[in-house]
Order: C-alpha cells, then sequence, then structure tokens
C-alpha cells in the first residue's frame, strides 16, 4: 500500500482524511520576518492549539511547506503532531530568497548539490539548526518569482523537479499569481517529473482572468487554491466564483484548497480567520453556493490523496 511520509512516519493514504496540502504552522525567524513579522511562527503552544482547533473542526492532515534553512523546525511539527492527533507532511526544497541569511546553502550549492541535499532529506531525515533528524520530510517545495523558471530559479527548479521525482513525491510550486507556471511544468517535465505530480499555488491570488487557471489545469497539475480568506487580494465571494468556473469546466480532479496561513491570519495568533476557516466558514459557503458534499470530498480527501500518490 502507498504510503504518505509525516513527521511521524509514514501512514497509509487513506488516513489523509481531510487534507490542506499548503500551511505554516510553525516557521522560525528569519530575514523575511524582519521585512514581514506575520512570517514568523514561532510559539509552539499557540501553533499547537491552532492544529488543535483544525482537528476539532475536522482536519486531519496538513503540509507544512517550509522548508529547511527557511524556518522549518521539524522536531516542533513533530511534538505537535503527537500533541493534537494531526498528521503533518514537513517538506524539503526551497523557498524565495528573502528567507535565507546570506551564507546559506541555497546561495551556495550548485544543482547537483541540491539535489543531493533535497534527496537526503527525503530518505535519510532533515536537518534542522545544524542537526540531523530521523524525521523524513514527504514532499518537495519549490518556488518562483514573477519572472518564471530564469537564471538562478531555473537551476534551483530542475534540483527540486529531479527530487520529487526520483522521491516519487509531490512538487509543491510557490508562484506568483501563477506566472512562468506552465514554463516551469515544461521543465519539470524534462527532468522527468509528471506534471501530474505538480501542486501550483497562488494562482487564485488572480481570481479574475479564467484563462491562466484553465491553461495550467490543461497540463494536468494541480491548481492549489489557497487564497482563501485572504482578504487583501479579494474576497471569498470571488474565490467561490473561480471554483464554480473550474467545476463547470470539469477540473474537479485538479483542485486542492489551503489557506497559505500565516501569524497574521491564525486566530491564536490574533490573526483574522484560523487554521479552521476552510473547514467552519469557507466550505459551507461552497454548499450554500450548490457544490455538492461529493464534489467537496473529492477535493479535501481524494485529490490529496492522489497528488501523494502519484500519476496512474
Amino acid at each position: 500500500m502507498h504510503t504518505v511520509q509525516t513527521v511521524c512516519g509514514p501512514i497509509p493514504l487513506m488516513q489523509l482524511g481531510h487534507c490542506q496540502m499548503h500551511e505554516h504552522l510553525f516557521v522560525l525567524d528569519t530575514p523575511a520576518a524582519k521585512i514581514n513579522p506575520a512570517l514568523r511562527i514561532d510559539n509552539v503552544e499557540k501553533s499547537s492549539l491552532e492544529a488543535g482547533d483544525f482537528f476539532t473542526a475536522g482536519g486531519r492532515s496538513l503540509v507544512d511547506a517550509q522548508p529547511g534553512g527557511a524556518g522549518r523546525d521539524a522536531a516542533v511539527l513533530a511534538r505537535i503532531s503527537q500533541e493534537r492527533g494531526v498528521h503533518i507532511v514537513t517538506v524539503t526544497g526551497y523557498h524565495r530568497p528573502m528567507f535565507y541569511s546570506p551564507d546559506s546553502f541555497f546561495f551556495e550549492q550548485d544543482g547537483g548539490a541540491l539535489y543531493d541535499r533535497f534527496l537526503m532529506e527525503l530518505f535519510e531525515g532533515v536537518v534542522d539548526n545544524g542537526v540531523r533528524l530521523s524525521i523524513r520530510a514527504g514532499a518537495v517545495k519549490a518556488a518562483l518569482g514573477q519572472e518564471g523558471p530564469v537564471g538562478r530559479d531555473r537551476t534551483l527548479l530542475r534540483a527540486a523537479a529531479r527530487a520529487a521525482s526520483d522521491g516519487n513525491v509531490p512538487l509543491i510550486l510557490h508562484t506568483e499569481s501563477g506566472a512562468g507556471a506552465v514554463e516551469a511544468l515544461n521543465l519539470c517535465e524534462q527532468t522527468g517529473l509528471d506534471p501530474r505530480s505538480v501542486l501550483i499555488c497562488h494562482v487564485d491570488r488572480q481570481a479574475l482572468d479564467y484563462s491562466p487557471h484553465e491553461e495550467i489545469a490543461k497540463t494536468g497539475a494541480f491548481l492549489e487554491y489557497d487564497t482563501i480568506g485572504r482578504f487583501r487580494y479579494h474576497d471569498d465571494e470571488e474565490e467561490i466564483r473561480l471554483i464554480l468556473h473550474m467545476l463547470e469546466r470539469g477540473y474537479r480532479d485538479r483542485l486542492l484548497l489551503s489557506l497559505d496561513t500565516t501569524a497574521a491570519r491564525l486566530r491564536r495568533y490574533g490573526g483574522e480567520i484560523g487554521l479552521n476557516y476552510l473547514l467552519d466558514t469557507f466550505l459551507p459557503l461552497l454548499r450554500k453556493r450548490g457544490v455538492p458534499q461529493s464534489d467537496i470530498e473529492e477535493i479535501t480527501h481524494a485529490n490529496p490523496i492522489r497528488a501523494f500518490a502519484g500519476p496512474v
């Protein structure tokens, strides 16, 4: 039986339950937090309580999308998982440059060394705060800027895509409202990674022009919608109209939902919505707009299983 690697060990795919594939539950201080303090989420008790709220609402698993060297602490995630019963997947890979100190591996290592590092964290254990742990990553994170997969971003993405392909895990790809996503998917495919194993994130920050969403969905990649409750981009009604459009176009099996949380969005940190917002507020809105429960369960239960299982 295919399994998912969590911070507390492998679990059967069917145990994922309601799964949010792109969250940030605990993040140490990084250079990025000097620019935006909401990117620091480092109170263990508050993060644990937030995970408890998520579990009480019906959440059973999540991916913490903060990679090594960029504020990840897999040992804390394992502690929270044990305390609250939420299955947590940690990631290897990389984020945007703003998260890294000037002497980080992110700036120094070539593509081959990066690939080796990512693969090691998938198969042997992650390295956090200079300490090798037995905790293994269960997915690979990558991140593009507005220009797409060019320059250093191209090297980084190739290394991450190769590791995801050889590790048989999904690649979670940060984009700037989907910019460069199709080009990135072509590059991933050249490395051997099937587009159906790639989650394109943040495309829904732009929710009025549906054509980029359809273009990405046609490749077979997942659209991981995570701008729900992010009101500085748009309201939930705009998000719902986008989801309804994609369902009408037959892309139910390509959609995933998350919140991409920060401290400013986590209730236990004084934020505005909480990790349970999707379950307690947004999904009921979808039901009121006529989305059947079977579609909601397909998106929140079956599609995460598809993402981790890989193409069949």
